[in-house]
């Protein structure tokens, strides 16, 4: 047997629904203060969410001799194998030469002469940095996140901004490339 229709709470149901419709849509004090409590909770969440995420520093480990060091992922560019450099007259002993990569010269530092006082082999990988220059080491071996807790300053050295793991040096390329360079040279290189 079939129920009939009871139009009269049809009615009623639907006139409650757009009351809440137009409350909702409504810009009442008390509604602009619940939509604007939900935000800030959805970005408090999204900054604590950031902020766990940036304690790992992303960072390539590469080898000069027998010691590791990193370098932070946001400072390069690309790896290359090392295929030699051009010579420039003049350079100082750490500046290898240059290379051209797709048509734009990128100056190179020996990066053993210069954290360990002894010229790098011919073969290994040059670490091109994103703005300026590159570094040549004897092996690249890993990509690994640091994590922040794990750093700590270093006993010394001034082109190693932070140890990680007590054996792991972080690279401060600024500080290195404004040792190699002038000021003027490393901002337009």
């Amino acid at each position: 047997m079939k129920q009939a229709i009871r139009w009269d709470e049809v009615r009623q149901r639907l006139q409650r629904n757009e009351e809440s419709l137009l409350e909702t849509l409504s810009e009442s004090p008390e509604r602009i203060k619940i939509v604007f409590h939900q935000r800030a909770v959805q970005l408090a969440k999204e900054r604590a969410a950031n902020r766990t995420a940036s304690r790992h520093i992303p960072a390539l480990i590469f080898r000069l001799g027998q010691e590791r060091y990193a370098v932070a992922l946001h400072e390069l560019a690309e790896v290359l194998p090392f295929q030699g450099c051009t010579r420039v007259p003049g350079g100082s002993p750490q500046f290898l030469g240059v290379i051209s990569l797709r048509g734009e010269l990128r100056p190179v530092i020996d990066l053993a002469l210069m954290l360990s006082g002894s010229a790098s082999t011919n073969s290994g990988a040059v670490l091109v940095l994103r703005h300026q220059g590159a570094l040549k080491v004897d092996a690249v071996e890993d990509l690994r996140e640091i994590d922040s807790e794990e750093l700590s300053r270093p006993p010394e050295g001034r082109y190693i901004q932070a140890v990680a793991s007590g054996t792991l040096g972080l690279l401060d390329v600024e500080t290195m490339l404004s040792a190699v360079f002038s000021a003027k040279e490393s901002r337009s290189i």
